[in-house]
């Protein structure tokens, strides 16, 4: 082999660091699930409820799970762009419905109220990041257990 160097040291790598995998961005399933557990009429959840990706509401009468402000809950998702998303389901345990609404700088689309005895997945994508942060909350889709 004509040309070849075989005597020369190679020369060491420099400067590499792995990329970062986000698992709340890599699949359907959040890598930790904590369950959010809420009984009454209305409650305003916390990021660490949407992050953990499991809300359950058990009430005898209608209740209102208001999201976090997109202020709050877009800066806890790690790093998070426009067009980043996460999933997380809401299950209602009790004789009532549960509806989820958006908080400040979030939107709902779709129907978000859940029937007694029924799950919904939503899907939390990010519109805005910076400054004014921005996210729409779409629903996926509801399910009898």
């Amino acid at each position: 082999m004509a040309g070849l160097n075989q005597t020369a040291t190679p020369s060491p790598v420099v400067d590499f660091a792995p990329t970062k995998n986000y698992p709340s961005f890599s699949g359907l399933i959040n890598e930790v699930v904590t369950i959010g557990a809420y009984t009454g009429t209305a409650t305003t959840l916390t990021y660490a409820d949407v992050l953990g990706g499991f809300i359950t509401s058990n009430n005898a009468s209608a209740q209102t799970l208001t999201l976090p402000t997109a202020a709050l809950l877009v800066p806890q998702i790690e790093g998070a762009q426009v067009g980043s998303s996460i999933r997380f389901f809401v299950k209602e345990l009790g004789a009532g419905t549960a509806t989820v609404a958006a908080g400040t700088g979030g939107t709902v689309v779709g129907t978000a109220t859940i029937a007694t005895l029924n799950i919904k997945e939503f899907l939390l994508r990010v519109t805005a990041v910076g400054d004014t942060p921005t996210y729409s909350v779409y629903s996926l889709g509801t399910s009898v257990y």
